[in-house]
């Protein structure tokens, strides 16, 4: 997943993270979403529908049964804020914040959590 290369709609920040729960739990909570956008402009029009990230994510969250949590422990998931953006991310063992990006992938250290989960 995170070697893979970026692509909209199929291999960016949020559906990594859909990837991510398909492999560790059976259920691609996003499987809806997937290449229906294909370019950034496309994405945040999807967001924009969805109430943006935060909301969609926490949707998608709830439906498979993941809990809000603090965002302290490793294999939580959430909504970061970097800089100026939201971004979708998952909890390292060293305590970073994971994030496909469309050049590779960071590992941030100390990023604003908007809203986390975990099983």
């Amino acid at each position: 997943m995170a070697a893979s290369e970026f692509a909209w709609g199929t291999k960016d920040c949020a559906l990594v993270i859909a990837d991510w729960w398909a492999v560790n739990h059976g259920a691609d909570p996003a499987s809806h979403l997937r290449e229906t956008y294909g370019s950034r402009d496309e994405c945040h029009a999807v967001l924009n529908r969805e109430g943006g990230l935060c909301r969609l994510v926490s949707r998608l969250a709830r439906s498979v049964g993941a809990v809000r949590s603090s965002g302290d422990s490793a294999g939580d998931f959430g909504v970061i804020r970097h800089g100026d953006r939201h971004l979708a991310a998952i909890r390292t063992q060293s305590g970073r914040w994971a994030v496909k990006g469309e050049k590779c992938v960071t590992a941030l250290k100390n990023p604003k959590v908007v809203a986390a989960w975990h099983v």
